[in-house]
């Protein structure tokens, strides 16, 4: 069978981009039409943190997490190695800064290298680094795939790429349980605590809607540079028993099922795993109108709303809106999967395999 090779920053991490590219390669690996494997730069923890299928078998280049730059350089002969050794017929990079290592890696084998974009063309455009590395494997790689076709249009409008390329979504986890017939009054926001997702804005709402609503308790599952700041907001704000830092949690809809609202701060994002998770379970959510993503996926004012970007008093408000009206939060959870076929498994996996055919 032909190898798909699925290569990762590192896949014992807790993020949406773990989550993801697990789900798509666990579905491709139970068809058995391929042989999928997962490779990282480092596993900096002893096994993936999303359990993977039984038969997709995960490799590390490395021990020691190495930044993009010149140190970048002594990865290419080893990943080189790899691919000729594992006979790698797709190599898909969960990150375009992977790219400046599969291209050259690549070069003269028999290995095609699709670039998975996670995140969207404005995002890239922020950092040097990012648009530099972008701006050459565009050119170079043989297939291009984003999360949303928003921004599939602004690499056909920006780089010119019209050829392979393609939108397609992430899926929604079908939950394995159902959603809580007793709801506890908690927020919930999932993902790493890093700046890109906003937690300096979590805090500013949570300071304003936990302190009018001292019955509630927002939960905050995961883990990152930001805990330590979050954990003087806490101190400081006297909110150690409603603003609860859980760290990471491989139990994420045990605490899904239960909570009222999801929240979602971020800064940026592709099409992000978290709302979806939280359309799975029926729950209301509140994220900012950031470029792409949220905006295909909650229908404002029918199953969430939709804030003008960092816009922490309006997020405030329909926080509380939502907090003192079940009849209303019933109202958008009937309303939650309304949009839901889009993101169902068995469509995006009928695209994944579109792809690789074309270029196997």
């Amino acid at each position: 069978m032909k190898k798909i090779c699925f290569f990762s920053g590192d896949i014992t991490r807790n993020g949406g981009t773990e989550r993801v590219s697990s789900m798509i390669a666990n579905a491709l690996a139970k068809q058995q039409n391929y042989t999928i494997l997962f490779l990282s730069l480092v596993e900096q923890e002893q096994k993936p943190f999303f359990l993977l299928h039984k038969t997709i078998k995960h490799y590390a280049l490395g021990k020691k997490w190495i930044n993009p730059g010149p140190g970048y350089l002594k990865i290419i002969p080893l990943l080189r190695h790899f691919l000729k050794e594992k006979e790698i017929d797709i190599i898909i990079d969960i990150d375009i800064v992977l790219d400046i290592l599969s291209l050259p890696a690549a070069k003269g084998l028999k290995t095609k290298v699709i670039s998975w974009e996670h995140f969207n063309y404005n995002f890239e455009m922020e950092s040097v680094y990012r648009r530099l590395i972008l701006s050459y494997s565009v050119k170079r790689t043989d297939y291009i795939v984003t999360l949303t076709n928003g921004d599939r249009q602004s690499y056909e409008k920006h780089f010119k790429r019209t050829k392979n390329i393609s939108a397609i979504y992430n899926p929604m986890q079908e939950p394995d349980c159902e959603p809580a017939e007793e709801k506890e009054q908690w927020l919930i926001t999932v993902g790493r605590l890093i700046s890109r997702k906003g937690i300096d804005y979590l805090a500013r709402v949570a300071i304003k809607v936990l302190k009018k609503y001292p019955d509630w308790k927002w939960l905050v599952i995961g883990d990152g540079e930001e805990y330590d700041f979050l954990q003087d907001v806490i101190q400081k704000n006297h909110l150690k028993n409603q603003l609860i830092l859980t760290g990471r949690k491989d139990n994420i809809n045990d605490y899904l099922k239960k909570a009222c609202i999801y929240v979602m701060t971020s800064r940026t994002e592709g099409l992000p795993m978290c709302l979806l998770e939280a359309k799975s379970f029926c729950l209301p959510s509140v994220s900012f109108d950031i470029l792409t993503g949220p905006n295909e996926i909650i229908e404002h004012g029918k199953n969430g709303y939709l804030i003008p970007p960092f816009d922490c008093q309006d997020m405030a408000e329909k926080l509380m809106l939502l907090m003192a009206d079940d009849k209303l939060r019933k109202q958008f959870s009937a309303h939650a999967q309304d949009n839901l076929a889009k993101f169902q498994m068995k469509h995006i996996l009928n695209d994944w395999n579109q792809v690789l055919q074309s270029l196997l």
